[in-house]
């Protein structure tokens, strides 16, 4: 398997902690989005698949896999639906607030009790896909009215679908960061709002907060479904701009440590290994940990992983990462293809899941570790290791899914809820 690693010698350094504290700060509140999110009518938990015939095939003792897939349904599918609908409802909530003193409701803003103000706000982004789909989710919910900028290499099928919850659709020439300079420029333009957990300022404004404290629902019911939090070996995120992988581990360290203070017994129980997963044409983190500083990738962006096509990480994002990752993994797509097809057709005998293009590079690093010596001393991968892989998106697009995994994600739900009853 081809890949490059770059390991952090500044993970949990006291110089990059106090670079990254006021990112943390910021960021600290999540369980207020978290119990706003919890009360909606669309929300439940979305599971923790326990993985032990691939476990046992890739060479540790337990494999877990935060699963995605059917985030407000399948058709949504993605944990990005959870912070950009929040956002919304944030945003419209001060909107009405302004206009009326009353600050609404998120149910009272699902009616048309307030149409007149929010059918008049509108709110957009830059997307490779699950973003927009998002967006335009979060928009159609709440009343407001939703513009998703897209870039050259985002398929017509990740495009109708974010049409199909009443977004308009624009395409760019050029590559995401074109996208996100076109969308930010016209927001400031028309008064519009941009909608993104991309930072350039420690979190300290409100839309890229509110983003990714929603993010942490996921990190949330991971940390209640987990066995025992504090045998984790191993937490494996994907990339982009780092802002969901930022998410995650801080989280995870935050309860951790907690862990470790309210359990004496635990007192000296070592922090799990924080790993980063990128497409290798789209490696702007692990380029960013190898320079010591903020680096765009010099790939060409042309991944299959859609959802990570990001030239420069989030400047916010890149902080948390420097304080807490502990590798950087960059992989070319048939990495992310073999895991996406050891997932969906579950040969070994676990659970059939749908694991997008953007997520599934995890589980293929674990495939090729089990016959790389190299790797796993790399990554300190052991027959003791317990790994965390979070499937943040299903299949973004069903008939670039099909064509990889030789099954339809429809086929891989119907084998999944097969397993279940039988």
């Amino acid at each position: 398997m081809k890949y490059t690693h770059q390991s952090n010698p500044s993970r949990l350094s006291r110089e990059a902690e106090s670079v990254a504290a006021t990112c943390i700060e910021n960021l600290s509140q999540w369980a207020i989005a978290v119990e706003e999110i919890r009360t909606w009518p669309e929300y439940s938990p979305q599971p923790l698949r326990t993985l032990p015939g691939l476990a046992q095939k890739v060479g540790v003792d337990q494999l877990f896999l935060k699963d995605e897939s059917k985030r407000f349904g399948s058709d949504i599918g993605s944990f990005k639906a959870l912070g950009a609908p929040y956002a919304i409802y944030k945003i419209l909530a001060e909107e009405v607030y302004a206009k009326t003193s009353v600050r609404p409701s998120s149910a009272e803003l699902r009616t048309s009790k307030y149409h007149e103000i929010t059918q008049d706000v509108t709110v957009c982004v830059a997307t490779d896909g699950n973003q927009g789909r998002g967006l335009a989710y979060g928009a159609q919910v709440f009343g407001c009215r939703c513009v998703d900028y897209i870039h050259d290499h985002v398929s017509d099928g990740r495009a109708d679908r974010m049409k199909k919850y009443g977004a308009v659709v624009i395409r760019v020439d050029g590559e995401y960061e074109a996208s996100v300079a076109r969308a930010k420029e016209d927001a400031r333009m028309n008064g519009w709002y941009f909608v993104s957990s991309t930072s350039w300022s420690d979190f300290d404004n409100d839309v890229p907060q509110h983003v990714m404290n929603a993010y942490m629902v996921v990190l949330d019911e991971a940390l209640s479904m987990i066995p025992a939090v504090d045998k984790i070996t191993h937490v494996f995120v994907c990339g982009g701009v780092g802002s969901i992988a930022a998410a995650i581990f801080q989280g995870f360290y935050k309860h951790f440590h907690e862990i470790q203070k309210s359990t004496p017994a635990l007192a000296t129980a070592t922090m799990p290994r924080f790993v980063v997963v990128e497409p290798s044409e789209a490696d702007c983190l692990l380029q960013s940990a190898k320079n010591g500083e903020a680096r765009e990738s010099t790939g060409s962006l042309r991944t299959l992983m859609a959802g990570l096509a990001c030239r420069a990480p989030s400047p916010a994002a890149l902080k948390v990462l420097t304080w807490l990752t502990s590798d950087f993994m960059a992989v070319p797509d048939s990495v992310a293809v073999d895991g996406m097809k050891a997932l969906a057709h579950a040969e070994e005998g676990d659970i059939p899941v749908v694991c997008g293009e953007s997520s599934a590079a995890s589980m293929g690093i674990l495939l090729g570790s089990s016959a790389d010596p190299s790797l796993r001393e790399k990554l300190g991968l052991n027959r003791s290791s317990q790994v965390v892989l979070f499937g943040l998106e299903g299949a973004t697009d069903p008939h670039i899914y099909e064509s990889l995994v030789g099954k339809s994600p429809q086929a891989v739900f119907e084998a999944q809820d097969a397993f279940t009853r039988g």
